[in-house]
């Protein structure tokens, strides 16, 4: 019963695996569509990574503005406290 499962088994394997490479194309070079996709999703990401940079660059000019403001607060809040 074990060798009849594991056959089977290994039937199974065999057919799909023949079936992945009958479902792949026949040429080992790609079509201008597939270079002109690839070469599209390229300039996306180098786009896209740009803009993370400058997001980054952006981000850490506010969180530097947001320091200034929080000690500009503080000043004022011992200037307030020392008025009263």
């Amino acid at each position: 019963m074990k060798n009849i499962k594991r056959f089977i088994s290994f039937l199974i394997l065999i057919l799909f695996l023949v079936g992945m490479l009958s479902s792949t194309g026949c040429t080992r070079y790609a079509s201008e569509e597939q270079l002109k996709a690839l070469e599209d999703a390229r300039n996306a990401a180098l786009s896209a990574e740009r803009r993370v940079e400058e997001l980054k660059v952006e981000k850490a000019q506010l969180e530097k503005g947001i320091a200034v403001k929080r000690q500009e607060l503080q000043k004022l809040t011992r200037d307030r406290d020392a008025v009263r």
